[in-house]
């Protein structure tokens, strides 16, 4: 027992827990702050995504490498000779003397040298000195007057021997660099090459060499060998040096990539401008590689200047190369690509192409035009369905359907008149519109596309990767390239703020809000202000100033007029029924449609015997504020606004008919502003007269009397109607980044001026 009263006694603890009070949070509106102030985020960068139009032209730069134009070396050629130091003390005078007597009178006599004449040398000699000559030019003269006439002094096993030249290399001379040679007497010399080949360093050293010259190249090891005097040998020296340079750095390559012909078709063409077989000055100077796995060809030339010449070539030769018809893609990034083909087919289309991306359905047989049933043209009137035979207002149009009728009534109402019916209207009527519905069948939308046969022209848009395929020739996608790139231009945006106010015409305003600012500013021509004068424009009457019966006025707001508004909602007498503020791309519709959709019977049919079997047609009409508006930009920033606001509002249920009347104002107009500008459209006055009669029942109708026991009241009430718009361009991210930062100061103003108390 014991054991539930424990029981008991806990779980009723915890349930009297569970009913007790939880402190309340406090609410220091931190949170709505917070969310007002929002948190400030650097926006990121707009990736942008690489072109997918490898055939294009000018996609691929030619490349173009500058070599330096130096290939051989100009050091080598200003080296000077070494001059023997001190003044000669030995003259020479030989007159026809053998050679025996010539080296025993040098090497002998004079430098004192062992040295073995070879049988068979022979030869006579000479020579003579007008100037005295020092030791050391003395052996280098001897060598000279022993090769006039075919002997050759060599070096060997410290003694020179004199020999027969065609003797003196085999078996005596073994090859060795030129700092490891001994300094008098025949050699062989080694002359290892860094840029230039073997081969063609032997073909440019054996002009200058003696023709019984050892001339020897080695292309593996890409060695010279060569054999002869120290000084013939420093001659060859310096030769090598000479050409021995950086060819390729020389030479000026470049790499062109064809677009429209084909590398192994211009290749012989340009080897015969520009080849060694051409009649050209420039005949050799270039030399072409075609690469046709790339479509390339590869120029190297040494003088860079070439290369300029040689490319303007390529480009005529090329632009005038495979006139056959090519597909180009394009990626268009900023319009839809279906437009672009409606606007390139309206040129180059011969016609066929026009009709812009409704023109989806079906096909349409030679020469025949295609047209719309029940279309619409104007984009200015209240949103709803359509039904067959549509209308053109004077500046808009609203159009319904019935909600149980694919095919029912419509109407159409504007500041030019009204009229309903199929085919009411004298501009357009059944089958007579031009216009388009984007939900037409037959195609899914995924693609649209335009042939010409005259100039072999064919475009075709892909919708769902936003691509422009064009098959055109060469020749001509130069203009069509240009079309697409100023068409697909990064469109303007302009935001729009419209405030709707409805005034009560009473007091100061009893003759309306034009009168009533008039009074406030002025007037125009200095002539006192007075009711009914108006000193506007007409909504769209092309500046035609107003009669004195009109009402529908607009104006430029000002200064003045805007301390006016401003106290004309500061006295109660101006109610704001909405004002929407949207953001919206440059030539594009725009709808803003605030309220309800009021059912209203429209006729009944009879379905059998019983009276009270009916089935009814109810039609739905939208009501509220709607607002459609479609801007245009022009360069120096003047907004063009197509404008259709409509204000309505239901009225009292009709016992009679079921239905509720809807009253309605409407304005439809276009007009011009700049950027920033705000314009007022005004002049919509609408009067209600209620007369209300109360007494005692039965007693206040009888005749003459019954006023004795009742009264009756009339009441008259006027309001006016005033549209102010106010479009400002956005031309780039930073002016859209200032709007969104305007609404949020405008939302910031909505938090509590005191903060709520702590409790």
């Amino acid at each position: 027992m014991t054991r539930f009263l424990t029981i008991g006694a806990t779980a009723l603890a915890v349930a009297l827990a569970g009913c007790s009070t939880l402190p309340q949070p406090r609410d220091d509106g931190a949170l709505q702050r917070e969310a007002m102030a929002g948190t400030e985020l650097p926006a990121p960068k707009a990736r942008i995504m690489p072109s997918t139009n490898p055939t294009a032209p000018g996609a691929t730069a030619p490349q173009v490498t500058t070599g330096t134009g130096e290939f051989i070396k100009p050091v080598g050629l200003a080296k000077p000779k070494p001059v023997a130091e001190g003044a000669g003390t030995v003259t020479f005078n030989f007159e026809n003397q053998p050679v025996e007597s010539v080296v025993k009178a040098i090497l002998g006599d004079l430098l004192h040298e062992n040295y073995s004449i070879v049988p068979g040398v022979q030869g006579n000699v000479s020579f003579s000195t007008s100037q005295p000559v020092t030791a050391e030019q003395a052996l280098p003269i001897l060598e000279t007057l022993l090769s006039w006439t075919g002997n050759a002094l060599v070096h060997s096993n410290g003694r020179y021997v004199v020999m027969p030249a065609k003797d003196a290399v085999a078996g005596n001379l073994v090859p060795s660099i030129g700092a490891t040679a001994p300094a008098g007497g025949l050699q062989a010399r080694l002359f290892p090459l860094h840029f230039i080949s073997a081969t063609e360093m032997q073909k440019l050293i054996k002009p200058f060499a003696r023709p019984d010259a050892t001339l020897l190249a080695d292309p593996t090891r890409n060695v010279l060998v060569m054999a002869g005097t120290p000084s013939e040998l420093d001659n060859y020296q310096r030769t090598v040096a000479t050409f021995d340079v950086d060819w390729l750095r020389g030479m000026s390559v470049g790499v062109f990539a064809l677009q429209r012909a084909q590398v192994k078709d211009l290749t012989p063409k340009l080897e015969g401008i520009f080849g060694e077989k051409g009649n050209t000055p420039m005949a050799g100077m270039l030399r072409f590689i075609p690469i046709e796995r790339t479509n390339s060809l590869v120029v190297l030339s040494p003088q860079p200047v070439y290369l300029d010449e040689v490319r303007s070539w390529i480009d005529r030769i090329d632009r005038g190369g495979g006139n056959e018809p090519q597909l180009y893609v394009v990626d268009v990034r900023n319009v839809q690509a279906s437009d672009m083909a409606d606007y390139l087919s309206d040129i180059y289309g011969n016609g066929s192409g026009g009709g812009r991306s409704g023109d989806k359905g079906g096909k349409v047989g030679p020469g025949l035009s295609s047209g719309t049933l029940g279309g619409s043209d104007s984009d200015l009137g209240n949103r709803g369905g359509s039904g067959i035979g549509s209308t053109t207002g004077a500046f808009g149009n609203t159009s319904s359907s019935t909600g149980t009728s694919t095919t029912g009534m419509s109407s159409s109402s504007g500041l030019g008149g009204s009229s309903t019916g199929i085919g009411g209207s004298s501009t357009t009527g059944l089958g007579a519109g031009s216009g388009s519905s984007d939900d037409s069948g037959g195609d899914t939308g995924n693609r649209h596309s335009s042939t010409t046969t005259d100039d072999g022209v064919r475009i075709t848009s892909v919708d769902a990767n936003n691509q422009l395929m064009v098959r055109c020739r060469p020749a001509q996608w130069a203009e069509i390239e240009q079309a697409i790139k100023r068409l697909d231009a990064v469109p303007m945006q302009v935001q729009i703020e419209t405030r709707i106010l409805e005034v009560t015409l009473s007091g100061d305003l009893e003759f309306g809000v034009q009168w009533y600012l008039e009074g406030l500013t002025g007037t125009t021509n200095g002539q006192p202000t007075q009711p009914g004068n108006k000193h506007q424009y007409a909504l769209g009457g092309g500046g035609a100033t107003l009669n004195a019966s009109d009402n529908l006025f607009y104006s430029f707001v000002n200064n003045n007029i805007s301390v006016a508004l401003h106290a004309m909602e500061q006295n109660g007498n101006t109610k704001v029924l909405s004002a929407p503020s949207l953001v919206v791309l440059n030539n594009q519709k725009a709808h803003i449609e605030v309220g309800d959709q009021i059912p209203i019977t429209q006729t009944f049919v009879n379905t059998g015997a019983n009276t009270d079997n009916t089935i009814g047609q109810v039609e739905y009409k939208d009501t509220g504020v709607i607002l459609n508006v479609r801007p245009r930009v022009n360069p120096g920033g003047l907004v063009y606004l197509n404008v259709s606001q409509v204000v309505s509002s239901p009225g009292i249920k009709d016992t009679t008919t079921g239905n509720f009347p809807i009253q309605q104002r409407e304005v439809a107009t276009q007009v011009a502003v700049q950027s920033g500008q705000t314009v007022l459209l005004g002049g919509l006055i609408r009067q209600n007269d209620a007369l209300t009669d109360t007494g005692i029942p039965g007693l206040n109708q009888i005749p003459i009397f019954g006023r004795l026991f009742g009264t009756t009241s009339r009441t008259r009430t006027r309001t006016e109607l005033i549209v102010l718009i106010t479009p400002r361009v956005i031309t780039n991210g930073d002016e859209a980044k200032q709007v969104t930062d305007e609404y949020q100061r405008k939302f910031e103003s909505l938090r509590p001026l005191t903060q709520p108390a702590t409790p």
